[in-house]
């Protein structure tokens, strides 16, 4: 499988100078609306259903849950269920090694910011039980299509500027919201790379507590007691 995708990179491109455009128009209450909605989206999907339940299979999530926590990191722009995994579990398996797909250490903090840029040839194996997953399947097969649909039908029935406020702008946040880790915590040199910041940790819902993490990757619990929101929704939320 390859994570080339250009057609992403303009989906990122287009995600960053509608985030721009909403700021430099001043429209504040509609930045603080963006800003909400990936907030939302980095705790309730990116955090605790595409990186700790889909990459890690680390907590037992509800099977509604998972299809609800899926279909809106749709519009995290952060990849699909399946190359989004994919990914997550090459990082994991080749850290900081040139088959590191977001490594700073091994291509350049750009490049781990727009790793789509480079070409990565993955094993698809590696996300066969995603692959097998009829509902994983259908997003990452449609993933674009789903977007421009949603997009159109929003500029019909709102306008240009709430479709930028609720659909296109959050996905910005939402990607410099995991880049936060994947840069910051992986950054920098000693034969230790791997950084654990509090402080990254309530910018990006535990997230930043990220040496634990890659200790210990299917514990859901990153803070290992340190206060971790993501795995605080995550026992409210796990099946009994």
């Amino acid at each position: 499988m390859t994570l080339t995708n250009r057609r992403f990179f303009v989906l990122l491109l287009i995600s960053h100078l509608g985030l721009a455009s909403l700021i430099l128009s001043g429209l504040w209450v509609n930045v603080l609306v963006t800003i909400s909605i990936a907030m939302f989206i980095v705790l309730f999907s990116s955090t605790i259903v595409y990186h700790r339940l889909l990459s890690h299979r680390s907590w037992n999530a509800p099977y509604w849950y998972e299809v609800f926590g899926t279909v809106i990191g749709i519009f995290s722009f952060t990849g699909t269920p399946i190359t989004r995994t994919l990914a997550h579990r090459y990082h994991h398996a080749y850290t900081e090694t040139p088959k590191d797909p977001h490594s700073p250490r091994a291509h350049g903090v750009f490049l781990a910011y727009l790793p789509m840029l480079k070409e990565e040839k993955l094993n698809p194996l590696l996300v066969r039980d995603l692959l097998n997953h009829k509902l994983h399947r259908f997003i990452h097969e449609n993933y674009l299509n789903i977007i421009i649909a949603t997009v159109l039908l929003s500029l019909i029935l709102l306008g240009p500027i709430w479709t930028v406020t609720l659909f296109v702008a959050p996905g910005t946040l939402c990607w410099m919201n995991i880049s936060l880790c994947n840069i910051g915590c992986h950054w920098g040199k000693g034969d230790d790379p791997i950084k654990q910041s509090k402080l990254l940790a309530w910018l990006t819902f535990g997230e930043g507590f990220h040496k634990h993490h890659h200790d210990q990757p299917n514990d859901p619990d990153f803070g290992n007691g340190s206060f971790d929101i993501g795995y605080f929704f995550i026992k409210l939320l796990e099946k009994k």
